[in-house]
């Protein structure tokens, strides 16, 4: 098998995350989602550090997010104030976890940055270029970052790469395979794309969500869990983002009202189609937002 490739198993196309136009956001999303029995594991309890994250608007300002009680209460996302400006030009803006952030510009060029939020600045080495190639249209098509540098991009011709980036800390342009694993086929860029970093991918694709699977990108699509098989785990999804902060918590965003919802898979790691939170409110996006963006890291 050569992973998940378009027909029978929905889990094949990509998904584009963010989308807002031409020069702007390439975001995506796929996986693939299925019933059955909850794994051994799935019924551990889910904790979630301080949300950290970033909300950046079409006039370039930069807004920092926050929120102490992700599991918690509702609408306590909250913007921390203003840390950057000029960032509008961007076509895609991704959390790496620990305060770091990628940015995608219309030439290919993937800079890294890195919020110090003890200090309340940006580390020194922000802004640096880290890798060439990825540019949008031509040779991405859609882009999303997980935890642990994992950055999964779809190419024109359907290929889903996955890259890691193991200079996340440092701002050093170190890939464990500069060249990217080619781990599936078929994908496009109409979908969205949330990986959480494990392995774990949720794809929201024609109003369904799809959970999918891998162990090891190195070794290519030999290691999709379920025989590379989609397993089906909403329906009803028609959100304008989705991103995965870890231990199958999402956050998506609804357009054009803005309103970013929390919900909590009970199985990432085997698929099971159980939900225990569904549509908690935690933030109003503003209308002239690209979205936001959550370290991937988060819960666990």
């Amino acid at each position: 098998m050569t992973g998940p490739s378009r027909p029978e198993h929905a889990c094949s196309r990509t998904t584009s995350r963010r989308t807002r136009r031409a020069t702007r956001a390439l975001a995506v999303a796929l996986v693939c989602g299925g019933l059955g029995l909850i794994s051994p594991d799935a019924a551990r309890a889910v904790g979630c550090g301080t949300a950290e994250g970033f909300t950046r608007l079409k006039g370039g300002a930069l807004y920092r997010l926050q929120d102490t009680q992700l599991l918690g209460a509702a609408n306590t996302l909250t913007e921390t104030g203003v840390v950057g400006s000029g960032w509008g030009a961007f076509a895609w803006t991704g959390s790496g976890g620990d305060g770091v952030l990628y940015a995608l510009t219309t030439a290919g060029a993937l800079l890294w940055y890195r919020f110090d939020v003890a200090a309340g600045k940006w580390m020194t080495g922000s802004g640096k270029t880290i890798g060439i190639g990825f540019t949008p249209g031509s040779k991405v098509v859609n882009i999303a970052i997980g935890a642990n540098g994992w950055l999964y991009v779809v190419r024109p011709d359907g290929k889903l790469v996955v890259y890691q980036h193991v200079g996340r800390l440092t701002g050093a342009a170190s890939w464990v395979n500069g060249s990217g694993y080619v781990i599936g086929s078929g994908w496009t860029g109409h979908e969205i794309l949330a990986p959480q970093g494990d392995g774990t991918l949720y794809r929201q694709y024609a109003g369904d969500l799809y959970w999918f699977h891998h162990t090891d990108p190195s070794k290519g699509p030999v290691t999709w869990a379920n025989a590379g098989s989609a397993k089906k785990v909403g329906a009803g999804w028609r959100f304008y983002d989705l991103l995965a902060v870890g231990a199958g918590v999402l956050l998506a965003t609804t357009a054009p009202s803005g309103q970013v919802s929390l919900y909590q898979h009970a199985d990432p790691n085997g698929g099971a189609a159980s939900w225990p939170v569904t549509g908690s409110k935690k933030y109003l996006a503003r209308s002239d937002s690209f979205g936001i963006s959550i370290d991937p890291d988060t819960c666990s």
